[in-house]
C-alpha cells in the first residue's frame, strides 16, 4: 500500500478538483487560446502571501493541465488546481496546456512563485519539525539510549520495528562508530534536522525530504529522504556506501524510528534500523 503525498524532487500535494475526463476540454472558452494568450491568463494564487498552498487556474476559466517545470511532470488539472508545495522547496515554476476546439494542444510559458510559509502539511512533519507550538524548527536528536531494543542493528525487513537479530547497545555504539571509520556517530553523536537544511555532528550538512510514502500498512507511517549527508551510522554495513532513502517506523515528537533494507530485501529478508530520540 503506497499513500503518496509528496513528489520529488519538487515535493508537491497535486488535488483537482474536476477529474481527468475529455468530456471536460471544451469547459470555459469557447474561442481558441494562443500560447501567449494562455500564458496571460495563468494564475498562480497561494492562500496568502508566500503560503504553500496554491491554485492554479485561468481568467477566463479554461479546463487545464498543469506541470512541474522543472520535470515536466503533470501535477493536476481541472478548472482550478490545488497544489501543497512541500518544504523545503522556496520556489516553484509552472507552465500549463489547454485544448483547443480543432484538438490542438496549446501550452502556456513558465510563471513562478516564491514559498515562505508552510501550513495545512501531514502530522508527520509536526512531529519531525514541529516546535510544540503548532510551528516548525530545527529539531535536535541523537540515540535513544532508552530503547529496550537497543540504538541500532539490524532484523527482519517489513516485520521488526526496531533491532531484532543483531542489536547494538547505546554502551557498545562508540565501538562500532569507531570501527566503521565515524567516530563523530558515536554516543555522543546528533543530527540537526529542520526544514531548510540538517547539520551532523560529523560536521556534513544536507536536506531532508519527508513523505507520507508507506510500503505496509500499520509498520511504517512514512519516508525520509536525505542529500548531502546521512543521519547517524548512516551506512549499510555488508554491502558499502551510505544509506540515504530511510522508511519511518514511529515519529511521536520525541523518538524517531528508521528502517533501511539491504538492497533486493522483501519481506524477512535484512534490514538496518536506528533508534532516535530527541535531545
Amino acid at each position: 500500500m503506497k499513500k503518496s503525498f509528496f513528489i520529488l524532487p519538487l515535493m508537491a500535494l497535486a488535488m483537482t478538483l474536476v477529474a481527468c475526463d475529455p468530456s471536460h476540454d471544451n469547459e470555459g472558452p469557447k474561442d481558441s487560446a494562443s500560447s501567449e494568450a494562455l500564458t496571460s491568463q495563468m494564475v498562480i494564487k497561494a492562500k496568502s502571501e508566500g503560503n504553500n498552498n496554491l491554485t492554479v487556474y485561468t481568467e477566463p476559466t479554461r479546463f487545464i493541465w498543469v506541470y512541474d517545470a522543472k520535470t515536466n511532470n503533470v501535477v493536476g488539472n481541472g478548472t482550478a488546481v490545488k497544489i501543497q508545495v512541500a518544504p523545503p522547496t522556496e520556489e516553484v515554476t509552472y507552465y500549463i496546456t489547454t485544448h483547443n476546439q480543432d484538438g490542438s494542444i496549446v501550452k502556456s510559458g513558465t510563471k513562478s512563485i516564491k514559498i515562505s510559509e508552510y501550513t495545512d502539511l501531514p502530522g508527520i512533519y509536526n512531529q519531525i519539525f514541529g516546535d510544540g507550538k503548532g510551528g516548525f524548527t530545527t529539531t535536535k536528536w541523537g540515540w535513544d539510549t532508552g530503547a529496550s531494543d537497543g540504538v541500532w542493528g539490524n532484523g527482519a525487513y517489513l516485520e521488526n520495528t526496531g533491532p531484532g537479530w543483531w542489536v547494538v547497545s547505546a554502551s557498545d555504539i562508540d565501538a562500532q562508530a569507531e570501527g566503521k571509520g565515524l567516530s563523530n556517530d558515536g554516543l555522543n553523536g546528533w543530527m540537526e534536522l529542520s526544514l531548510s537544511g540538517v547539520k551532523t555532528s560529523r560536521g556534513e550538512t544536507g536536506n531532508v525530504v519527508v513523505t507520507q510514502d508507506i510500503v505496509k500498512a500499520g509498520w511504517d507511517i512514512g519516508k525520509m529522504v536525505f542529500s548531502g549527508t546521512t543521519p547517524l551510522m548512516g551506512i549499510q554495513p555488508n554491502v558499502g556506501g551510505n544509506q540515504y532513502d530511510y522508511h519511518i517506523l514511529k515519529a511521536d515528537g520525541t523518538t524517531l524510528r528508521l528502517c533501511a533494507p539491504e538492497p533486493g530485501a522483501g519481506d524477512w529478508g535484512t534490514a538496518w534500523f536506528w533508534n532516535f530520540k530527541k535531545l
